[in-house]
């Protein structure tokens, strides 16, 4: 996987800050990575703070190669899980880093389709839960809004033109499509979804009936077991890994590196990787001492 930096270096605390606001306005996930503390050689520097965004990309100074892979591993490991995290490193000239990544996400936002109490209930109490509530009527309106994996959307049309309204957000990184309706109707609707070309697994953020088992009977009751879902979901969800990345040890300073690394030799018919120039030179020069 390659990383493209943005930006080689914060010049100062506003520009990362107007960065940060920048980000969250956007609607982004990230995670902010702060050096808090190094010691031996290394060239990263106590106070040092960089972006690192979900798609793995980074903005800031990151440091050597040797600590860049695992800092971007673990700030993505961050964002899908939603935690901050302490992180030790050790560089490959004997140093070592100490680093926090705290993961920024995007204020959650429900979608709610429909004009009946079931759907005012639900922006009631959705409202009380923080989530950024977006009323839409019409399934053109979806593309004009941006929709991550932090949307999710509840549909309570009662059978007038749900299937439309699941279609348009199916084409989108929604996580969740709940929709109000009984057994029959919704295995109309998957049944229409599947005839149109859509596979299993995209159909798996359809739910349908909507909601958690609590024997809901009244739409305070049913807009509880929706959201219940909604939240349970919310907590599962992971980001995806668009390319696995295979992992190799470097034989020289025992760091973790993925067979991406520039640097590599070859030695009796087997290829070595290295987190740095440095590692492989040394490898180079007596590579049965490493092997060994």
């Amino acid at each position: 996987m390659m990383y493209e930096e943005k930006s080689s270096y914060f010049g100062h605390s506003q520009q990362f800050l107007d960065r940060v606001k920048k980000l969250i306005e956007n609607e982004e996930e990230f995670a902010i990575v702060e050096v808090v503390k190094t010691e031996g050689p290394s060239a990263l520097k106590a106070g040092n703070k960089l972006i690192v965004k979900s798609d793995g990309s980074f903005e800031g100074w990151i440091g050597g190669f040797c600590t860049k892979e695992d800092i971007i591993k673990h700030s993505l490991e961050a964002i899908r899980n939603g935690a901050s995290k302490f992180l030790y490193l050790n560089t490959c000239h004997g140093g070592s880093v100490y680093l926090y990544i705290e993961p920024i996400a995007p204020r959650k936002k429900l979608i709610l389709v429909g004009d009946n109490p079931i759907i005012y209930y639900v922006e009631k109490f959705g409202e009380i839960l923080g989530f950024n509530m977006l009323k839409i009527n019409d399934s053109n309106e979806i593309e004009k809004n941006k929709i991550t994996r932090n949307t999710f959307a509840i549909i309570a049309t009662m059978g007038e033109r749900d299937h439309e309204f699941v279609e348009a957000l199916l084409n989108t990184e929604i996580r969740y499509i709940g929709v109000i309706a009984g057994k029959r109707r919704g295995e109309d609707l998957l049944s229409y979804l599947r005839n149109k070309g859509y596979n299993s697994n995209v159909l798996s953020k359809v739910k349908v009936p909507a909601g958690i088992n609590i024997n809901a009977v009244s739409p305070e009751e049913i807009a509880l077991s929706v959201l219940a879902e909604v939240i349970k979901i919310s907590k599962e969800g992971s980001l995806e890994v668009k390319e696995d990345i295979e992992e190799v040890i470097d034989p020289v300073c025992g760091m973790s590196v993925s067979k991406s690394v520039p640097y590599h030799s070859t030695y009796e018919g087997k290829t070595y990787y290295f987190c740095s120039k440095y590692c492989k030179d040394k490898f180079d020069v007596n590579p049965q001492m490493y092997v060994r």
